[in-house]
Order: C-alpha cells, then sequence, then structure tokens
C-alpha cells in the first residue's frame, strides 16, 4: 500500500497581517528551508481598523532579523496620561511610530513577498480538517492545501479559531474611532495620549497623531470595556464636542477586540493561534506591537517544533506564557480588573506619583533597556502612594 504523499507546505499562516507576516519572516529566518504559505483573504492594499500605535520594540524585534517596513509614519517621543484634574507626559525619544495599516499591512507583507514567502491575497479559507499527518486547507475556490500545521493569525473574528473548534473567549472591548483635523488643546505631534479623565467610561479614550494622504490629522476614538454596558459612539461624541469638533462631520469606524484570557486554550494538534486570534491586551487594546512580539515567539517555536515532528502544540500556552509577551499580557490583565473597579478613583490619585513605574511602562513599549533600579523605586513609589491612599 502507498504512503500518502507529504503535504506541500510545513506551515499555511491564516491572515496576512502584523501577526502572521511577522510568524513568516521569523519562521524563514530560524528555519530557511520552510515551505510557508500565508493565506489573506482580502486584496492588498486593504484596510484595518486601528488607532495604528506601534512601540518600537516591535520594530526592534524586525531589525534582529534584517527587517525594516518603510511606510508613511508619524514618529513618537513621548506618551501622556490625562487623568482627572492632572496630565502625565513620559518623554522616551523614538518610542514607537503612528502607521496607517493600509499602508503598513502592504508594505510589511512586500518585505515577506520579496524574501521568497509565498503570499495569496483574495484567498479566504472556508475549511479546516485535521488529520494524523497533514492538515487540510479549504479554500473558497474549491482547492484544498496540505501543510503540516496551521497558524490562526486571522484576527479577533477569524475563521481557523472556529473551524478548529477553540471556545470563543469571554473578554470582549468595543472601539470607535475617526479622524480630524487637529484641535485647541491637543499635545505636540510627537505624543499620543490616553484620555482617562472620564471614571463612567470604563476605558478610556484616546488622540494619537497621523497621517492620512500625506495630511496631519489626529485619530480619536474611545476603547470601552463590555459589549452591554458601555455606549462607545455618545462617549465619543461627548469628547469630541469638549473639544470644539462635532462628531456628525466625521466617518466614524467600530469594531470588536478580544483579550488575552490566562489559560485559555491557544494550540490544538497541529494548529496554533497568534496575535489577536490569540488575544491581546484588554488593558489597552495594543495589537500590532503585540502581533509582531507573537509573530517573533511564534517563528521560532515552529522552527522547533518542525524540525522534531512535534506538531501537537502541546507547549505553546506556556512558550507564550513564559515570554516578555505572556508576563507582560498577564500583568495588564490583572491591572485593568484593578484600576476599573471600585478604586478607580484612587487610582486616579496614585498614578501620577508613580513616575519611575511609567518611566519603565514606556521604556518597554519602546523595547528600551528598563532600569532596574528605576523600577525598585517606582515600587517604592507605589507603596508610599497606597499607604497615603488609605
Amino acid at each position: 500500500m502507498e504512503s500518502a504523499p507529504p503535504p506541500a507546505w510545513d506551515v499555511a499562516i491564516v491572515g496576512g497581517g502584523p501577526a502572521g507576516i511577522s510568524t513568516a519572516l521569523h519562521l524563514q529566518a530560524a528555519a530557511p528551508g520552510a515551505r510557508i504559505v500565508v493565506l489573506e483573504k482580502q486584496r492588498y492594499p486593504r484596510d484595518k481598523i486601528c488607532a495604528g500605535g506601534i512601540g518600537a520594540r516591535a520594530f526592534r524585534l524586525l531589525e534582529r532579523i534584517g527587517v525594516e517596513v518603510a511606510c508613511p509614519h508619524v514618529a513618537l517621543d513621548a506618551v501622556a496620561l490625562r487623568l482627572a484634574g492632572d496630565t502625565v507626559v513620559v518623554r522616551e525619544p523614538g518610542c514607537g511610530a503612528v502607521v496607517r495599516r493600509i499602508e503598513f499591512d502592504h508594505a510589511f507583507a512586500r518585505r515577506a513577498i520579496e524574501r521568497g514567502i509565498a503570499i495569496r491575497d483574495g484567498c479566504a479559507v472556508v475549511g479546516l480538517a485535521v488529520s494524523p499527518g497533514a492538515a487540510e486547507v479549504a479554500l473558497a475556490d474549491g482547492e484544498v492545501l496540505h501543510a503540516r500545521c496551521v497558524v490562526g493569525a486571522d484576527g479577533v473574528a477569524g475563521v481557523v479559531r472556529r473551524l478548529a473548534g477553540f471556545a470563543r473567549g469571554a473578554l470582549r472591548a468595543q472601539v470607535v474611532e475617526l479622524d480630524t483635523e487637529p484641535a485647541p488643546g491637543d499635545l505636540p505631534r510627537d505624543t499620543i495620549v490616553f484620555d482617562l479623565a472620564t471614571r463612567a467610561l470604563r476605558g478610556y479614550a484616546w488622540d494619537f497623531p497621523t497621517l492620512v494622504g500625506g495630511e496631519p490629522l489626529v485619530c480619536r476614538g474611545v476603547y470601552a470595556l463590555g459589549v452591554a454596558t458601555e455606549q462607545p459612539r455618545a462617549r465619543l461624541a461627548d469628547y469630541l464636542a469638549a473639544r470644539g469638533l462635532d462628531a456628525s462631520r466625521y466617518r466614524v469606524k467600530q469594531f470588536a477586540e478580544r483579550g488575552f484570557e490566562p489559560g485559555a486554550e491557544l494550540a490544538r494538534p497541529r494548529v496554533l493561534l497568534a496575535g489577536e486570534a490569540a488575544g491581546i491586551d484588554i488593558a489597552t487594546g495594543e495589537g500590532i506591537g503585540q502581533a509582531i512580539e507573537y509573530g517573533a515567539i511564534a517563528g521560532r517555536y515552529l522552527a522547533g517544533a518542525l524540525a522534531d515532528d512535534r506538531l501537537g502544540f502541546a507547549d505553546w500556552r506556556r512558550t507564550v506564557d513564559l515570554h516578555h509577551l505572556g508576563i507582560q499580557l498577564r500583568l495588564r490583565h490583572a491591572a485593568h480588573r484593578a484600576f476599573y473597579g471600585r478604586r478607580r478613583a484612587t487610582a486616579e490619585r496614585i498614578l501620577p506619583r508613580l513616575g519611575e513605574l511609567l518611566r519603565a511602562g514606556v521604556q518597554d513599549f519602546a523595547g528600551a533597556p528598563v532600569s532596574g533600579l528605576g523600577v525598585i523605586r517606582g515600587v517604592g513609589q507605589l507603596v508610599a502612594a497606597a499607604v497615603a491612599a488609605i
């Protein structure tokens, strides 16, 4: 009896956004002979609703494998927090950038194509079947691809998550955004602003400097935890009105987020999840940088798994948990529960006194070395502020 031919692909990556392309590039860097195909449902250049902030940590990860994504952007040197009665600005030159996803994702995919990675856009996945020897990926045009394994990097409503039988997940957030002209009171254009001043909002508003067709605009929006209790469009309208802007003049874009859930299933035999499909930071909704970091972890992990034929992926969850990304996601998951709970007013009074911890957080966003002494001082500030607040 003849044995079945080997799968044509080692890895089929579903989703051609930052997580999928990062996974492909990092896998190729770790295993140059890997046969990789990326399947993107839409045609590039395609848009994605997103504020577009990327911490420089992501760029540093890509630099390690010789990848630069050249596209229009606004360089960032500071992060600001608006609280009730106070604004805290932490400056860290070169801490990140703001991009438009229609431009960034297309440029990122081109870098992968230049390195010989097969990118198939306009290629919708409609079926997935896993057997002991391979994974079969059915496409909308009737073609079936055979791969040794599949990566679901297709976002919050990704088809891989559903077809592979992963749980839907409980944590959700709503996001609404729009682009406006600058307004009086805006901070300098090298600064992204997180506005936490509205305590009635279980979330925050934001102002991110952006470029739309070369025109300097500001992406403004509201990130609201929960899908039933908040009214993000109304919150956004109020936020704009306070700045002399009429929300009805702009096109509002709305989408949902799935937050990282500690302990949730991230893999099944021959299928693993990465990026938004696996869950991103529920506290802030940060996505692009974390998606690229997911890809960096997944690429190295897959290189070893393919070499050893360990495609059950039983330790993928643990691999993420032990990495910087997993630690960060768990810390922010805990922080969002603490900050948005009944002691929010106390937390807001404490935050401006935590200069060292806030600086460490921005340095981490930037991928810059975090001062151990600064963290120790920051913990001291936290203890002192907490005692004073009692």
